[in-house]
């Protein structure tokens, strides 16, 4: 992450308070450490769905309008919809 070990603690504590990762402590190659786990959480993923196909956007850094996989997914949404 390129962060000092002080600011990657504070950035470690501020995220555990918000109960989005759990650290467990841990030794790796005989230094004591902690292991982070991002906790379980309730996301709403279906607007990323159409049918069955995950967005193309997902994954992707460009992702063409033209391209087949789009397509598909436009069509199954726009099915979906009626």
């Amino acid at each position: 992450l390129d962060v000092a070990s002080r600011k990657g603690s504070r950035l470690v504590e501020a995220l555990e308070s918000d109960e989005l990762i759990q650290r467990e402590e841990t030794v790796y190659e005989g230094q004591r450490t902690y292991y982070l786990e991002p906790t379980a959480s309730d996301r709403d993923f279906s607007l990323l769905m159409a049918g069955d196909m995950l967005s193309p956007f997902i994954g992707e850094e460009d992702v063409d309008p033209q391209a087949d996989a789009f397509s598909q997914w436009l069509m199954n949404l726009a099915y979906e919809e009626e």
